[in-house]
């Protein structure tokens, strides 16, 4: 999934979409502090079916102050991949 948000800090488009997904972050917060331009971090969840997804968030602030970069979903099962990956390409835009 292609990042496209109006959210222009790294940490904060984390914190959504960790709030958006009902995700958990692996990544330390002591990695996660600090201003650097990029940032990447995994979550992790499972679902009421027993089934685990792990997400890979790396972005990256452009130049003019826009965030791009991807953000990759792996499961067992395409069906909570997809479902995820649409989940995410709705609430990523920012705001609630």
């Amino acid at each position: 999934v292609a990042v496209n948000t109006v959210i222009q800090e790294e940490k904060e488009f984390l914190d959504h979409i960790i709030k958006s997904t009902n995700m958990k972050c692996l990544t330390a917060p002591s990695a996660l502090d600090g201003e650097c331009g990029f940032l990447a971090a995994n979550l992790y969840a499972k679902s009421v079916f027993g089934e685990d997804a792990l997400v890979n968030v790396s972005i990256e602030k452009q130049a003019d102050g826009k965030l791009s970069g991807y953000i990759r979903i792996r499961s067992k099962t395409q069906g909570i991949a997809l479902s995820l990956g649409d989940k995410i390409t709705l609430k990523q835009k920012g705001g609630s």
